[in-house]
């Protein structure tokens, strides 16, 4: 499985912020995830607009983290919720 350039949410999940973090509701498998911070914010920006490294750079301003984390966080956040069917291709 390869991990998208610009990963795209699924148009027809649902979600709900709880607590600062996400809650994703997938009807079609009947299933809810629920996302750390870390997870609900590059979920925020899976709009088929940002690619990996432009999330990755935001996060790393937003967390403070240095960029090789940022990319290491991304690069494992979008590879999980494509392997659970939340990501679309754009």
């Amino acid at each position: 499985m390869i991990v998208m350039q610009r990963p795209k949410q699924r148009a027809e999940l649902e979600e709900r912020t709880v607590d600062g973090e996400m809650v994703v509701m997938d009807q079609a498998s009947e299933k809810i995830h629920q996302l750390n911070q870390t997870a609900s914010f590059i979920w925020q920006r899976c709009d088929g607009d940002h690619d990996r490294q432009q999330i990755a750079e935001e996060l790393a301003t937003a967390f403070d983290v240095d960029a090789e984390t940022a990319e290491q966080d991304v690069a494992k956040a979008l590879k999980q919720l494509e392997e659970i069917g939340l990501l679309v291709s754009s």
